[in-house]
């Protein structure tokens, strides 16, 4: 395998620079929700309990946390879904799983590929039409496959205009089209193969590569290809907003206070296909996707050992706290653990941030879901002695 250079887009370092007061709106209602799910007298609860003291300890707003053992499966959060009506969070409440969304984009084509509806290794415009693809550099010559591992070197589209009009309110749960005109006639950053850099683009593009290959929303084939048959029961692909989602919180001026930023979030990933970031769940079903997905039970062997080709990615391109994350294949981010080799995807928006993991020698799913972002719950987060706490 060789070593390619990785630039992992940072979206929190750009708009921790913005200081944004926000009022109560009606898009998203968070009622009180009695909830068990998971056994709460797994042997290891006390062990996993840490888990949401440690993010509780660091000034987080909420957090869900679940993980799936051979034991059993065991969910529990801590915080607030809403801190301002005084609402707990429980483990039916639902959050933003930002790039978490890509593993579920990855396998809606990867089922795709199975049905013969596409093939990974085709080119985006044999679906795209040239009206999108004439417009984004490289887009006439990357495969579904160098989207898929962001090998492509087509641009991201978030930069700091695309974050400064999500933030000031200027833009409004585009879809993923419209999104991508913000790359349009720009240069790329490499030729594809040549390189790796993390790219929302490239998700949108999946999206649209879906949306054409199927006549279908891509929200619809996600949520019947994936969502459907695993009866994520909490999960949605969609415009629409649950009741049960959170509000969602930012400690913008690094002083402890969480901020409302809710409508950031809403307006960034809110709209139609946005498959780099827009599914909303909880940590129960993001737990049981990945455990299934990577024992086997979404897709065939034959695509899932596609997905799990992986390509070194260079430590020194990546910050301190995550120089153990080591590869990335299509869709899927494979880590080394003091506990050994962990596999899945982080997940970013605005206000909510998380990360689901498989370790596949000791067969244990974590997930972990938050409502909220400062640096010392993405410290945390990204802490690889976190794993410890699961054994």
């Amino acid at each position: 395998m060789k070593t390619i250079q990785v630039l992992k887009v940072v979206v929190l370092a750009m708009f921790i620079l913005f200081t944004i007061s926000c009022k109560k709106n009606k898009d998203s209602p968070v009622p009180p929700t009695a909830c068990n799910l998971g056994a709460g007298n797994h042997p290891n609860r006390n062990n996993y309990q840490r888990i949401i003291d440690n993010f509780m300890n660091a000034g987080a707003a909420g957090v869900s946390v679940t993980v799936i053992s051979p034991e059993g499966t065991w969910s529990a959060c801590g915080g607030k879904a809403n801190i301002e009506d005084n609402i707990d969070l429980t483990p039916c409440h639902t959050l933003r799983i930002g790039s978490i969304t890509k593993v579920f984009t990855a396998a809606t084509i990867l089922k795709l590929q199975e049905e013969g509806v596409l093939n990974i290794k085709d080119k985006i415009n044999k679906y795209i039409p040239g009206s999108i693809t004439d417009h984004i550099a490289n887009a006439n010559d990357v495969t579904i496959e160098q989207c898929l591992n962001h090998t492509s070197g087509i641009r991201d589209y978030l930069d700091q205009n695309v974050i400064s009009g999500i933030l000031n309110k200027q833009i409004i749960k585009y879809s993923a089209e419209e999104n991508l005109k913000f790359i349009y006639d720009k240069s790329a950053y490499f030729s594809p193969g040549k390189g790796m850099i993390y790219s929302n683009a490239n998700y949108l593009l999946l999206s649209t590569v879906i949306k054409y290959a199927t006549g279908k929303n891509a929200f619809d084939v996600v949520t019947e290809k994936i969502i459907r048959p695993l009866q994520l029961q909490n999960t949605s692909a969609s415009t629409e907003l649950p009741g049960t989602l959170t509000r969602c919180y930012h400690d913008v001026d690094n002083n402890g206070i969480m901020k409302d930023f809710t409508y950031a979030d809403n307006n960034a990933v809110g709209g139609v296909g946005a498959l780099d970031g827009g599914i909303i769940s909880n940590s129960y079903d993001v737990a049981k996707f990945m455990e299934a997905l990577l024992t086997g039970k979404v897709i065939s062997p034959a695509s899932l050992a596609q997905m799990e080709t992986f390509t070194d990615i260079d430590p020194s391109n990546l910050p301190d706290d995550l120089k153990y994350y080591k590869q990335y294949g299509l869709g899927l981010m494979k880590i080394e653990t003091d506990q050994g080799t962990a596999i899945g995807h982080d997940g970013h928006v605005y206000g909510f941030i998380g990360k689901v993991f498989y370790l596949p020698v000791q067969k244990v799913t974590v997930a972990i879901l938050l409502n909220g972002c400062s640096s010392k719950t993405t410290a945390v987060l990204n802490d690889k002695g976190m794993f410890n706490n699961l054994f």
